[in-house]
């Protein structure tokens, strides 16, 4: 018996409602599909269904989400590839109660080889497009479908098109940011995306108290030439892999690369009180993946690395600096020179500057004192100290 004698016209008011609210309760594409699936196979009293939706790239249909049919076949199609089609290219419905008696489809493969009998197909469109189609099916029974519930599934379908764009607009700025966070630190990323409004797109200048920390692989560029290509980046990719691991974990922000070096600020974008003991216990930490890195260097055969980093606090002007079509975060400062300075000091050691020394407690990291050194904006030589690896 059709779907209209059973639900009166309030009834499935009352239906379309719930179902809008179950579909705004996710943005999980998976999870509105199996919803929409569910409720069209329950309300339309239907053997099987499917959602098939067109590849926004390339054009393609492709079932999404099924009902009824065997698991393992969850992503074929096994109804009308005739009828679907038709929905798709016109974005009109159809409804057929026997396709096997239809002047429009008796003739098909799919309708003959499965004996299909009730059908209805409805288009999902949204923003004047369709971006696929709902069908259903009963290959058993003939006139089970009228007019009336093709009109139903239509309102359905109108609702799970939304729901469907919607999942599909989040899992696209999602992947956005993600990709975003792979260039750009995720620091800055939600610092600009917290802040940001229609207009603003750029962080104007902050002056913030922070610890900048520099690290540069000594001898590089001769080690650099003793490698191909892919080799290179492979080695890099594997040695900053670790590094950026640390620094992340101590609540650093990666402002950028620079061939084999790293400049790493603590306490911008994002303000902290204790930027300097973070930025040391990084250091530390670093040291240590150094080392085990080497290992695994020696043990296949390859050179061991030494790595210099410096280390200053001060204040620095943090902002974006660029045009509306190519911008880009960075930190303005005394300290950021001096931390690039201590860093190529020879042998790679770990230095830092008075300004640093002093932020820290003295418990807790072995400090020595190390030669004054001349730094960027000083008149006379500098109180320069060394930090070493504390014992685990």
């Amino acid at each position: 018996m059709a779907l209209a004698h059973e639900v009166d016209f309030g009834t499935r008011d009352h239906l379309l409602y719930e179902l809008a609210r179950d579909l705004s309760s996710s943005l999980d594409l998976d999870i509105v599909l199996e919803k929409v699936m569910d409720r069209v196979i329950t309300l339309m009293k239907a053997s099987r269904g499917f959602i098939v939706l067109v590849d926004p790239v390339d054009g393609t249909l492709s079932v999404q989400m099924s009902s009824g049919s065997d698991p393992e076949k969850a992503r074929q199609f096994l109804g009308s590839r005739t009828v679907i089609e038709h929905v798709v290219q016109t974005g009109q419905a159809v409804v057929t109660t026997d396709a096997s008696l239809d002047d429009r489809f008796k003739g098909k493969q799919s309708v003959i080889m499965q004996n299909l009998r009730s059908i209805i197909a409805v288009p999902l469109v949204t923003k004047g497009e369709v971006i696929g189609a709902l069908y259903v099916d009963n290959p058993f029974r003939a006139s089970i479908f009228e007019e009336t519930d093709k009109e139903f599934l239509q309102a359905i379908s109108d609702l799970a098109a939304i729901a469907i764009d919607n999942a599909r607009q989040y899992e696209r700025s999602e992947f956005l940011r993600q990709l975003f966070e792979a260039h750009v630190n995720k620091q800055v990323t939600d610092y600009v995306l917290t802040r940001s409004g229609r207009t603003l797109r750029f962080l104007p200048g902050e002056r913030r108290e922070v610890t900048m920390l520099n690290s540069d692989i000594a001898g590089f560029s001769t080690l650099s030439q003793s490698m191909d290509a892919e080799e290179l980046v492979r080695f890099l990719n594997d040695y900053f892999q670790r590094m950026i691991r640390v620094v992340l974990e101590h609540g650093g922000n990666i402002d950028k690369f620079q061939g084999d070096g790293m400049l790493v600020v603590f306490g911008a974008p994002n303000p902290v009180h204790d930027h300097a003991v973070r930025a040391l216990n990084a250091a530390v930490a670093m040291m240590r993946e150094v080392e085990l890195f080497n290992h695994e260097l020696i043990r296949t055969g390859r050179s061991a690395i030494s790595v210099g980093m410096g280390l200053d606090t001060g204040e620095v002007v943090a902002g974006h600096v660029g045009s509306d079509d190519r911008m880009e975060f960075t930190l303005i400062g005394v300290p950021v020179n001096n931390s690039a300075y201590l860093s190529k000091v020879r042998p790679a050691r770990v230095l830092m500057s008075e300004a640093t020394r002093s932020k820290v407690p003295d418990d807790g990291f072995r400090v020595s004192d190390f030669e004054p050194l001349h730094l960027k904006g000083a008149r006379e030589p500098q109180a320069i100290y060394e930090l070493a690896l504390t014992l685990s």
